[in-house]
């Protein structure tokens, strides 16, 4: 599967900042540039280009959330 054309991008990207927002509480600005899977063999490989815009509190509450 691959996402790749301009508005399908914007479409998935602002349902990426929706959900961040919604369910986890987070306040970013997300660029998804390039999204790829293939499934080879029982094995899925996944490409994704994504760029995110955040506050530095935001970026540390997400780093706490992970454990870093």
């Amino acid at each position: 599967m691959k996402i790749e054309s301009k508005f399908t991008r914007g479409i998935v990207s602002r349902f990426i900042e929706k959900v961040m927002r919604d369910k986890l509480g987070y306040n970013l600005d997300v660029q998804l540039n390039k999204f790829r899977t293939t499934v080879i063999d029982e094995k899925t490989h996944v490409h994704l280009d994504i760029e995110l815009d955040l506050s530095k509190e935001e970026l540390d509450k997400l780093l706490k959330s992970i454990g870093l």
